[in-house]
């Protein structure tokens, strides 16, 4: 099984149980030195989708799930790798400092500095940052994103 650090829309778990039927929720997690950028648009949401972008002392919070290898293969497919999305390997963090070596996406062409989600694409985001008590900062800045 491999670790797959979610910070987009995939933190949905419906969506993620789609996508990767053999997924396994382990906790939410932190990638640090990063922040959330939205660089680039998604015809099929039409809307600004969620990227991470290296920025020291800023952080994304997200959720850490165990995936198998044939999940891996269906992520890439649906995250359109690497054309529009690259998978890179990083380090998550629990809350209990704990660090796990996950695969994640960034955006591979950044179209913008920030194309505004919908309402619907960042409501998957500020739900799960709700559901699993992301840090109130980080909730509110959430809050703070502009949606189309």
């Amino acid at each position: 099984m491999i670790y797959y650090f979610a910070y987009g829309s995939n933190m949905d778990q419906n969506q993620m149980s789609e996508r990767c039927p053999d997924s396994v929720l382990v906790c939410k997690a932190v990638l640090k030195n990063y922040r959330i950028a939205f660089t680039i648009f998604s015809s099929k949401r039409n809307c600004g989708c969620a990227d991470v972008v290296k920025d020291i002392g800023n952080e994304v919070w997200g959720l850490l799930y165990k995936i198998s290898e044939n999940d891996l293969k269906r992520l890439d497919e649906a995250e359109n790798h690497p054309d529009k999305y690259c998978r890179f390997t990083t380090s998550a963090e629990d809350e209990l400092g704990n660090k796990f070596r996950a695969e994640t996406y960034e955006v591979a062409k950044k179209e913008s500095n920030f194309l505004k989600p919908s309402e619907h694409y960042l409501g998957l985001m500020k739900s799960a940052a709700k559901k699993f008590s992301f840090p109130d900062s980080y909730q509110k800045y959430l809050d703070s994103i502009k949606t189309s």
